[in-house]
Formats: C-alpha cells, structure tokens, sequence
C-alpha cells in the first residue's frame, strides 16, 4: 500500500497528529521511514488501527454503490472514473506542492551555504599563545 507521512494519516482518519504520535509511541502504529529519512505511516496499518478512512470520498462511494443497482454499468464506470479523474488531480496537486517545498528547501540550503566560511581558517579562530608558550609553534 502507499506510504503517508503523519499529517496526512492524522488527515486521512480524522485524528489529531497528537493522537497518531501517541499510537506510535505505545506501538500500536508501526511506522517506517522512506529514502529520505522521513517518517511514513503504511496506510495499511491506518486501516488496521482506524478502520476505514471517513472521509468525504468514501461518503461518494458508498452513494455510487447504491447508485449501480438502479443504473447500467456505464454509468457506475463513468463515476468511478470521474473519482479516479478526482483523485489523479489530488494527488498532482500534492505532488506540485512538494515540489514547490523542495524547492523552497533547496533556496534556504543556499542561503545557509553561502554564509558558511569558504577557508578553513575563517572557520577555526587561532587561539593567543600565553607568554609562557613561547617553545611552541
């Protein structure tokens, strides 16, 4: 299954991200974390924990079920597609809001890099010999 960070697990079972920490730390959530060191919440544990999601989504689903027994099956595949149409946009939308923090990150990162010192020596401040030191270089 897909892998969610915390936030949208806390979004997605309408629980608080307080609620969810808690779960993790009593280790009745497992939790793992993706190539990038986040932390991430396999939706199959939410579902697990949670039960189903409640969101506003499956309340369409369920209206669309009851909607297949009284209509042809081209209507029912002509709204599970829009469904599907509904959450590819979603899910583009989350993608590009990702990209656009990435790229936010990236900024700060140079603007961090730039303040660094460039030589060794602006880095490390030598410090005052004692005037007893005098034997060392």
């Amino acid at each position: 299954m897909a892998l969610v960070s915390i936030s949208e697990a806390s979004r997605l079972t309408k629980k608080s991200r307080t609620t969810v920490h808690r779960y993790i730390s009593n280790g009745k959530l497992s939790i793992c974390t993706d190539e990038n060191g986040i932390k991430k919440i396999d939706t199959s544990e939410l579902l697990r924990v949670f039960g189903a999601f409640k969101s506003v989504h499956h309340e369409q689903s369920d209206t669309v079920i009851n909607e297949q027994h009284a209509t042809p099956n081209g209507t029912s595949e002509t709204n599970k597609t829009k469904q599907l149409e509904q959450e590819v946009e979603h899910l583009r939308q989350l993608v590009t809001a990702q990209q656009s923090h990435i790229d936010s990150l990236k900024q700060a990162m140079l603007l961090i890099e730039s303040k660094l010192p460039t030589t060794p020596e602006q880095a490390r401040p030598v410090p005052a010999k004692k005037s007893w030191q005098f034997w060392k270089k």
